[in-house]
């Protein structure tokens, strides 16, 4: 089965991934990372950080020049033990870049590792699989 764990945590968990989207379409910077640890990695095929001051940093050099976003997210498997998950989902993103500068879209599957803090769960390692890449 590839959800498996209590209800509770697969709920907050999913809570995890609306909040992270919904920061993303907003370019809302402070929630968006407000979804990390601060010992998170977050791996792409374009870089490797790790720390969320690091992370923070990434994103501004990634947003700088974007005019607006969307993301948009699908489970596709949660397996809880404990105070750790692991998760994969799929990702649909865009974005349009300032003063008329193009845009990349980008289809993906993340494969992620999450850890509970308190009450909140927030991503421990994020490594992104593009499966599409596009730019106009």
């Amino acid at each position: 089965m590839a959800f498996t764990g209590p209800t509770e945590d697969r709920l907050l968990i999913r809570e995890l991934y609306d909040s992270y989207a919904d920061a993303a379409c907003r370019m809302d910077r402070a929630n968006w990372l407000a979804c990390w640890t601060g010992d998170a990695v977050w791996w792409t095929h374009y870089f490797d950080v790790a720390g969320k001051a690091a992370i923070a940093a990434t994103y501004d050099g990634l947003m700088a020049n974007v005019a607006t976003t969307s993301f948009f997210g699908q489970l596709g498997a949660v397996t809880v033990t404990g105070d750790t998950a692991t998760v994969r989902s799929h990702a649909n993103e865009r974005l349009i870049f300032k003063d008329g500068a193009g845009e990349h879209r980008l289809v993906g599957r993340y494969e992620d590792e999450l850890r509970r803090e308190g009450f909140t769960w927030r991503f421990a390692r994020r490594t992104y699989i593009v499966l599409i890449e596009e730019q106009a």
